[in-house]
């Protein structure tokens, strides 16, 4: 590669620069971490898993008791509305997935 033109460039003004002071340099927060609302979060979850949980578990006994004595009587209507909705999200799911 040839450089023919070998003249400065003109038209630029060159800036003139005042050294920084620490005042002018923008200083960095320290950075912190704080775990309270992780914290606050985590028990909030423990507290209704644990509620959750209880009655749930307390519904499942109910449910076995009942089926061991013979008192378990389901209601037809909520059986066959179980049964319709089940069919019908098994239906979108196939749908979806092009079975």
């Amino acid at each position: 590669m040839m450089i023919k033109n070998t003249t400065s460039v003109s038209g630029v003004d060159s800036a003139t620069s005042k050294p920084q002071t620490d005042s002018a340099v923008p200083r960095r927060q320290a950075d912190s971490v704080s775990t309270a609302e992780g914290q606050r979060a985590a028990a909030l979850v423990q507290a209704v898993q644990a509620k959750v949980g209880m009655s749930h578990t307390a519904r499942l006994a109910e449910v076995e008791n009942a089926i061991r004595t013979g008192t378990y009587a389901p209601s037809a209507s909520q059986l066959a509305s179980r049964l319709v909705d089940e069919a019908e999200i098994d239906a979108r799911l196939q749908a979806m997935l092009g079975g």
